[in-house]
């Protein structure tokens, strides 16, 4: 444990999100401090350790675990190293948050469930997309029952960067993405957060994916994900494409509700639109992630409603997620602050009750996601209805 009672924290990845997850964490100087970065080599290290004042910097990741003074690590790296590093760090006794996915199979989350349970450490996967303010109200407004009976959940996750054929990033390669891009990087959140709101499980799904370009362009040398520069055609080399840009996805609920989700990385002017509505029987509730602040209320014998984001006016889940008064936005970057705030509190806490249960989505949360993700694959493939397993092997 670092001075002063906070926990002393290192950042594996420095790449878009190692910065997001480290400005965060500097956001709940109460509870955590970062003490060190590992990066592919230690030019890389020293130059995110040097711009983002972290005193100590790593070429290799393993020395960064085998440091007894770091208490927690944060895996933001490529996908494919996620359950290596989660599965050493947490036989290195560190607590651990890592990106989404949790691994690139399910075989791979079970056994890090099962390592997380045996271990007793914190274990969180970074769907921080739940911590915006108004959708935790929406949350409050199912539980309540002013919603009603849900009936149906829908909507979307869509993003533009790659939608030219000369767009590239690791995320496309299977072997260090996954099988599923998509809707592994972006609509596990949407299903994340869509049971999470609800209350409720999706038991089954019937999917169909897209493929854009099913030859890009790589261009030579180092690229930067959601770089817009341009280079001539004798830059780029073609490459095959074997994941998908975009799927359209229904869905079962476990109480009998249905739902759709469409995801797509190619949709023209979207930037990051998470979009999710609830259809009730008393009323509808509708949200979007690029304006976070306001919360849509459909009424069928009332006017409908614009709710703002107001600690004053909002249940108590939503008002844990609110840092600033009425009239002042909060977005993006206070999801990650308010998960690591729970991810900490939880750590802080546990010492001294152990029957604490995590506020936060654990590795259990990870590994649903994978399962999700496992069936979708699957009936992508079967073009046939097919059922979300719900198990966790004994190894």
């Amino acid at each position: 444990m670092g001075n002063n009672n906070t926990i002393s924290v290192g950042i594996i990845g420095a790449g878009f999100i190692g910065p997001v997850h480290v400005e965060g964490l500097r956001r709940n100087p109460n509870l955590v401090r970062v003490d060190a970065i590992a990066a592919m080599n230690q030019q890389e290290a020293n130059e995110a350790a040097e711009k983002m004042n972290i005193s100590l910097a790593y070429g290799d990741y393993r020395n960064l675990l085998a440091n007894p003074d770091i208490d927690s690590v944060h895996i933001c790296t490529p996908n494919f190293l996620h359950y290596s590093i989660a599965r050493e760090a947490l036989e290195a006794g560190k607590n651990v948050l890592c990106e989404k996915p949790l691994a690139l199979t399910v075989e791979e989350a079970e056994k890090l469930v099962l390592l997380s349970d045996n271990t007793g450490l914190a274990a969180g996967v970074h769907y921080n997309l739940r911590y915006y303010p108004m959708a935790r109200e929406m949350e409050e407004r199912v539980r309540k029952g002013t919603v009603g009976e849900i009936f149906s959940i829908h909507g979307s996750y869509l993003q533009d960067w790659l939608l030219f054929d000369t767009d590239y990033s690791w995320r496309l390669d299977a072997a260090s993405g996954g099988e599923s891009r998509a809707v592994a990087d972006i609509g596990t959140h949407w299903m994340d957060i869509a049971q999470m709101i609800s209350g409720l499980e999706i038991t089954e799904v019937c999917a169909d994916f897209s493929i854009a370009y099913p030859v890009r362009k790589k261009p030579i040398g180092d690229v930067t994900t959601f770089s817009s520069v341009k280079k001539s055609e004798n830059e780029y080399e073609k490459y095959k494409v074997n994941t998908e840009d975009s799927a359209a996805i229904l869905l079962r609920f476990s109480n009998g509700a249905k739902g759709s989700l469409s995801v797509s990385q190619v949709a023209a002017g979207r930037k990051n639109r998470l979009i999710i509505e609830i259809d009730g029987s008393e009323e509808a509730l509708a949200w979007n992630s690029e304006v976070p602040n306001e919360l849509w209320v459909g009424k069928r014998d009332e006017a409908n409603q614009l709710i703002l984001k107001d600690p004053a006016q909002l249940g108590e889940s939503a008002i844990t997620c609110s840092s600033y008064p009425g009239g002042h936005q909060e977005g993006f970057g206070e999801t990650s602050k308010n998960y690591f705030r729970d991810f900490y509190t939880y750590i802080l806490n546990k010492e001294s009750d152990s029957s604490l249960i995590p506020a936060f989505p654990t590795f259990r949360d990870g590994l649903k996601e994978m399962l999700l993700c496992e069936a979708i694959i699957e009936s992508a493939a079967t073009s046939r209805w097919i059922e979300v397993r719900n198990v966790i092997r004994e190894l």
